[in-house]
């Protein structure tokens, strides 16, 4: 079967598609309101941002809800970069893009855009789609509810501009489609490579790029396709079948969506039939009949079919967005501030499948007193049903998804990036660190000489379409379906709006737990309030021919949507001639589940094994932030750790399946960084390799649900094991392992034995250590009688490990012993990427341990300490200092740590607004500072504070713009002030 025959016959193909008009109920709930606008422009293409300026420049609130993770989706999304020769460029933004050159690049729209909406005034969000229009009773819109990582939020508004590609808002407010005559044609632009298919471009032009003194070909392919209806699984099959035929072996980058002339369009108040042309068209073409103030500004507007690419160029596109702009402002001048508002009810027959469970509290973790709109009970259509859907296609979302199919199971690969891979090919961190390359790792390419990342963007998609699986890009899962505590499908927010995926097998992929969360999982987050703590992040620069672009210069909550929008805006502003900037950051550290068993950093050191284990990972500590537990304050160093780029232990260690299964939570597997782990776990579980068997495992065990009709929680895990041995994933050992705790007696006593002599390896006391400290009732009494016992060096490290274990009998050493220390030592790098990453010191060990004591009497020796703190002062030190004494909480110490911040350079870190935000030059890198401030405000806060001075920093970090400080603040607020609640991780 030819290809163009492929794309005719689409509208019959079955895309995982249920019973014809099927739904499901979603019951009532309150949706926070978290925005009132004037105008609300949906979608984030030139001609959005136009209407959004002008109608701001008309006096009017306006905020712009863009889909992608920048503005410009019309343009950089379809790779529409260059002026064909008579095109004009001749608007206010369109100069701007192209200054005067007849190329562009997506860094120079994205940063223009950008900058337009930013200089008006105009408020906008990104990664977000429209679920919901809410109309009031003249028939105009009321409010638009929306769905991100954040959850669903409603924004109030008295015009609406839909601006998207396939007029979605309006069509969820009702606007009736003429159906197209023939059928639509889309377009895939390729920049260079070799041709690897039959389909032929039907033209390849030569273009300069601005900025790089280079040229490169942009290859642009043209096909036909059609059906009967549009369904969001036709679109993303359509989607998958033109990469499929434009797929170049050594493409530099490809168009991430199709640029279509749709051939349907919305019934207007002025039909296609009156279209006269003219420079400044009759707005009644825009405006969907029977509903007020709302226009549509795209493809789908009431005009002839063969008008329409011309009105979607960059000039003309820009000036009719501000013809619509100005008319929006203008309507929204006479419509009162507060009126009744009432959803589009379609008239379809609902099934009770369960509830629809959804994060309903804000934009960010820490918002609670939004006001509400209520939404009453309406019908979601199901959109796929299926028997594995894989929300996230990651890096070990694609993996888990060519598991499953590869296994017979019918998968869904949900993804919202613009290909599958992850942090491995779209956030170009495109080679292993660490990580075993065993098993199904094998299998998985990385960039060479040969083969740049594009190419293991194809792989994953290949395979998973070779196994009979589906893919729909684009796409955001944004809730869970759950029926008596099992889940049975998810949520999704589409380009066609909101609805349900039906599946035996949920496996969340997102990274960060977000279906799970959003069913109800508990979770974890940093150090759960306790503590600030958070791995570096970066956002990196995406050259054309991307390679390996590693970066850690932000701290970002992902969960956050401000602090999103911070930081993609932020990286942007700082970028120079970059020809763009990537468009996911690259995380670290995430939302974690916490799920049957939450895996330790200190199981993982001790080599704990597992009955259910299906993954063993390997990497040295490669933690791009400081760690929480005490233990790495405790570890011996030599001289060469001293200088290591990661000198606290790392190794290989097992996760137990268990990880992967949300407490209290039937059918779902949670994986990738999102499993049940402590922070300090990561380091040695997040290698790609690793990522990669952990996501394949997840996926065979998913099907294995699926074909013995059960939940992943009651599969036959040795069954799953013996597949992973067998395939090289795993050693044999583990089918005949049991879990090793609690150790014999005897090693513990050896362990308390190999802490205190200096003749064992630094590796065996390391390991000694985590023996120690994950047994600490039965290691208590050894150690009280080895400290008895001994003497010099030993003695001093058995009151340590004593006083981590919050036992008094090493006191008065400690006290002594940190009396004796005239300075402070040097610090101990921990990754040479986060500036603000120091394992604590020896001495910050001493402080530490009498912390953990929480005895008053070592008040005065840890205050002599700091005293000698200042801005220049090492980070590791100022923890151990406020760590110590919150734990205490002598309210002696609140004095002195009032006065330690009005120091030079202490205070005055708190973000509240958009700021430039850079890579390079470390010391503007805004990390050391807020870090080191904010631990100290909540020092003394949790000592008793000092005239309100903890406090009021807090609250200023409460309105911070990054999402760590915010919730770090707001924990503190809400939580007990007392020595008993703070007690930190050993």
């Amino acid at each position: 079967m030819s290809r163009l025959f492929l794309f005719m016959v689409l509208g019959a193909v079955a895309v995982a598609s249920p019973a014809r008009g099927e739904s499901v109920w979603q019951s009532e709930r309150e949706i926070p309101v978290v925005g009132e606008a004037d105008v609300l422009v949906v979608g984030g293409t030139l001609g959005g941002v136009a209407a959004a300026v002008e109608a701001s420049r008309a006096g009017a609130a306006v905020w712009l809800i863009a889909p992608r993770t920048y503005l410009g989706e019309d343009l950089c999304g379809t790779l529409r970069l260059w002026l064909d020769d008579q095109e004009p460029a001749d608007g206010e933004w369109t100069q701007r893009l192209f200054e005067g050159q007849r190329a562009t690049t997506p860094l120079q729209i994205k940063k223009t855009l950008e900058a337009a909406l930013l200089e008006e005034g105009v408020r906008f969000l990104f990664g977000s789609f429209v679920t919901d229009v809410l109309l009031d009773s003249d028939g105009g819109p009321a409010a638009v509810i929306i769905a991100n990582r954040a959850g669903r939020q409603a924004i109030r508004t008295k015009t609406l501009v839909d601006a998207s590609q396939r007029a979605t808002a309006a069509r969820l407010a009702g606007a009736q489609l003429v159906p197209g005559t023939a059928w639509p044609r889309s377009r895939r632009i390729v920049l260079e490579g070799a041709a690897t298919s039959v389909w032929e471009p039907v033209r390849s032009v030569p273009i300069d790029v601005p900025g790089h003194d280079r040229r490169v070909v942009y290859h642009q392919y043209e096909f036909p396709w059609g059906g009967s209806e549009l369904s969001f699984a036709q679109l993303a099959e359509a989607e998958q079948l033109a990469r499929d035929s434009t797929y170049r072996e050594g493409q530099l980058r490809a168009a991430e969506s199709l640029f279509t002339v749709w051939q349907d369009r919305i019934v207007g108040q002025r039909s296609a039939d009156d279209w006269q042309p003219a420079d400044e068209p009759e707005l009644g073409h825009f405006q969907p009949l029977g509903l007020r103030r709302l226009f549509v500004l795209g493809g789908l507007a009431d005009v002839p079919r063969d008008e329409v690419e011309g009105l979607l160029g960059a000039s003309r596109y820009e000036a009719l967005g501000g013809r619509v702009g100005c008319e929006a402002a203008r309507l929204a001048r006479w419509v009162p501030a507060v009126r009744e508002v009432r959803p589009v009810l379609p008239p379809v027959e609902a099934t009770d499948r369960g509830q629809v469970r959804e994060t309903l509290r804000g934009l960010r973790p820490v918002d609670h007193a939004h006001p509400t709109i209520t939404l009453p009970a309406l019908p979601l259509p199901v959109l796929a049903e299926v028997d594995v859907v894989v929300v996230g296609g990651g890096t070990s979302g694609a993996c888990a998804a060519i598991g499953a199919a590869r296994r017979g199971a019918r998968v869904l690969v949900i993804e919202y990036q613009e290909a599958l891979g992850g942090v491995g090919t779209v956030g170009l961190i495109t080679r292993p660190y660490h990580g075993r390359n065993a098993g199904f790792s094998r299998e998985v390419p990385f960039p060479d000489k040969q083969h740049n990342v594009e190419h293991k963007m194809e792989w994953y998609r290949r395979e998973i379409r070779a196994a009979g699986g589906q893919i729909w890009l684009g796409a955001l899962g944004c809730g869970a379906l759950v029926q008596d505590g099992r889940i049975r499908g998810v949520a999704v927010a589409t380009s066609e709006g909101r609805g349900v995926v039906l599946a035996d097998v949920v496996i969340d992929a997102t990274g960060s737990a977000d279906i799970a969360i959003a069913a109800g999982a508990d979770s974890m987050y940093g150090e759960n309030g306790q503590d600030i703590a958070l791995q570096g992040t970066g956002l990196p620069m995406r050259p054309l021919d991307a390679g390996y672009v590693n970066s850690d210069y932000l701290l970002v909550d992902e969960a956050d949507a401000l602090d999103t929008w911070r930081a993609l805006v932020g990286v942007r502003l700082a970028a120079g001639n970059s020809f763009d900037v990537g468009p996911l950051i690259q995380n670290r550290e995430r939302r974690r589940v916490v799920g049957d068993h939450v895996l330790s950093y200190l199981d993982q050191i001790a080599g704990r094994t597992y009955p259910d284990s299906i993954v063993l990972s390997a990497s040295n500590y490669d933690s791009h932030g400081y760690p929480s537990q005490i233990y790495f304050a405790l570890i011996p160093h030599t001289e060469k750790t001293l200088r290591a780029n990661h000198p606290a232990p790392g190794g290989s260690a097992y996760t137990p399946y268990r990880c992967l299964l949300p407490k209290d939570l039937e059918g779902i597997l949670v994986i990738g960084l999102g499993i049940s782990m402590h922070r300090d776990a990561s380091a040695i579980v997040r290698m790609q390799h690793d990522m990669h068997n952990q996501g394949y495992a997840a996926g065979v065990a998913a099907a294995m649900a699926v074909r013995e009709r059960c939940t992943p929680r009651e599969i036959d895990v040795r069954q799953l094991q013996t597949h992973l041995v067998e395939i090289g994933n795993l050693p044999a050992s583990v089918l005949t392992d049991d879990d090793s705790f609690p150790l014999p007696t005897a090693m513990v006593q050896d362990a308390v034995a190999a802490l205190g002599d200096a003749s064992r390896a630094r590796d065996e006391v390391c390991r000694a250590l985590a023996v120690v400290l994950t047994h600490g009732d039965m290691a208590l009494p050894m150690l009280q009688q080895a400290f008895q016992a001994s003497d010099g060096a030993a003695r001093l490290e058995y009151a340590k490990v004593l006083g981590a274990l919050s036992d008094p009998g090493g006191l008065e050493l400690l006290i002594e012993t940190l009396q004796q220390v005239t300075e402070w030592d040097e610090k101990i790098l921990q990754g040479w990427m986060a500036e603000y990453a120091h394992l604590p010191t020896p001495v910050d060990a001493l402080i530490l341990a009498l912390g953990a004591i929480g005895d008053p009497r070592a008040v005065p020796a840890i205050l002599d300490k700091l005293e000698t703190l200042d801005a220049s002062v090492t980070l590791s030190h100022h923890r151990a200092v406020a760590l110590a004494l919150e734990q205490i909480g002598d309210p002696a110490a609140a004095e002195p740590l009032a006065r330690l911040l009005e120091k030079p350079g202490m205070r005055g870190h708190v973000m509240t607004g958009l700021e430039p935000l850079y890579d390079r030059q470390r010391e503007r890198r805004r990390r050391e500072g807020p870090l080191r401030e904010i631990v100290i405000a909540r020092a003394l806060v949790r000592c008793g504070d000092h005239q309100g001075r903890g406090e009021a920093i807090l609250r200023e970090y409460q309105q911070d713009i990054r999402g760590l400080f915010a919730r770090h603040a707001t924990a503190v607020l809400d939580a007990p002030h007392t020595a008993a609640e703070t007690q930190p991780s050993r």
